[in-house]
């Protein structure tokens, strides 16, 4: 903060305390302020002639004379060139002390709190690296197989193939006991890890127009929404799991078997980064209420059907990525979507003769418009953490991990 200045004597034009300079003279903000306004630029002193002679201006402190107090500022030094900004020292500095930010470290260096308590000494600069390569290498040796899952093609649609693989996909995993995670560290990690990629591959595989694309072209596209396809499966599965009271509160599924309390999780950071949790914790943990706890609520109250939470998993998925791609693989996307929205139009036209859907439609795809604003986020701060070397790993394959 700049030094108080001190300031002192009559204002030239009326003797009242003066407030800091105008217009080149010591005087009150009263008279600056009639001077701005009666002033012109081509005014001088003895062009002014007041119709009763020389008035009192003040008396007993009420103003009396317009024409003799303009005279008066001018034969004191009042110049019209001389006005400037932050002219009232005084008010400047008092304004300055009220309306400022106080000067904290942060501001002074130009970097967030969150980075300033991450020592510069523990700057992850070695990193372990993590090899996803056999997984991918899993993920292409389902993909040049034959779909596995009994499903007659004589069924409606695509979508409804679809919705009917996942089903048959949940009934192997429903013999697993629910276990309640109370640590998310390294094991935890790494495992869901390698169950969410292989999820998603076979859920794919099973796409029927997915298949026909080049296996370059798929293994991209995998890589690129696997994460994304997990955060919605699980989301509704932990919404059909609060809808029958299999869990409760704010507890959610994070992988096929287990779950997890948001509110009591001690999640433990000591294998990927040298810092603690108290440090980075704005950076490596999500906020539960738009990663769990909204959506969540939303799922509960729409309870969609499977074959429309097909629709919502494949225009999530693909979306994202023909726009991360654009090129081939956009078009490739985009039609697979849209096959799959004239799917969708006949299941609720046909199937379940509801001729007016768009509303709900409209509320079930705001959940994925959701999920791609939270991710957004996630993003920016990976890529923080990614600039200041917070964490001290890194993957075989890092588009795998642009969506957390």
């Amino acid at each position: 903060m700049p030094p108080a200045l001190h300031l002192s004597g009559p204002c030239e034009v009326c003797g009242q305390p003066a407030h800091g300079r105008h217009f080149g003279v010591f005087s009150c903000r009263a008279c600056a302020a009639f001077f701005r306004r009666a002033a012109r630029k081509s005014a001088k002193s003895q062009d002014i002639i007041c119709p009763k002679g020389n008035c009192i201006i003040f008396d007993h402190g009420e103003y009396r004379c317009k024409m003799c107090r303009l005279k008066q500022c001018l034969e004191v030094g009042m110049d019209c060139s001389k006005f400037h900004n932050n002219h009232d020292l005084i008010s400047n500095v008092i304004n300055y002390s009220k309306r400022s930010v106080p000067q904290s470290l942060s501001n002074f260096l130009g970097r967030p709190e969150m980075i300033l308590s991450c020592e510069p000494d523990k700057m992850s600069r070695v990193k372990t690296i993590i090899d996803m390569t056999w997984l991918i290498e899993k993920a292409v040796k389902v993909f040049q197989k034959e779909p596995t899952t009994l499903i007659p093609y004589q069924v409606n649609s695509s979508l409804e193939r679809m919705s009917l693989a996942l089903a048959n996909q949940k009934k192997e995993e429903t013999n697993q006991k629910l276990e309640v995670w109370k640590v998310f560290g390294k094991k935890e990690i790494l495992y869901t890890f390698e169950q969410m990629f292989l999820g998603a591959t076979q859920w794919l595989a099973e796409l029927l127009e997915f298949r026909e694309l080049d296996l370059t072209t798929k293994t991209e596209i995998l890589k690129s929404c696997w994460m994304l396809w997990n955060r919605l499966n699980f989301l509704a599965e932990s919404a059909e799991y609060h809808r029958n009271k299999v869990l409760g509160g704010t507890m959610f599924m994070v992988t096929e078997g287990a779950c997890i309390n948001v509110q009591q999780l001690n999640a433990d950071v000591s294998w990927c980064t040298n810092y603690s949790m108290e440090q980075v914790g704005a950076l490596l943990m999500p906020d539960a209420t738009k990663r769990w706890i909204e959506p969540v609520n939303e799922l509960i109250e729409l309870n969609p059907t499977d074959v429309e939470l097909n629709f919502m998993l494949l225009q999530l998925c693909l979306h994202d990525a023909g726009k991360k791609f654009q090129g081939k693989i956009l078009e490739a996307t985009d039609e697979i979507i849209r096959i799959h929205a004239d799917n969708l139009h006949e299941y609720y036209t046909k199937t379940l003769k509801m001729y007016n859907y768009s509303g709900r439609l409209t509320r079930l795809l705001r959940i994925n418009k959701d999920i791609e604003t939270d991710v957004r986020h996630q993003r920016e701060k990976q890529r923080i953490a990614e600039l200041f070397n917070v964490l001290s790993l890194q993957y075989s394959h890092p588009e795998m991990f642009e969506f957390t």
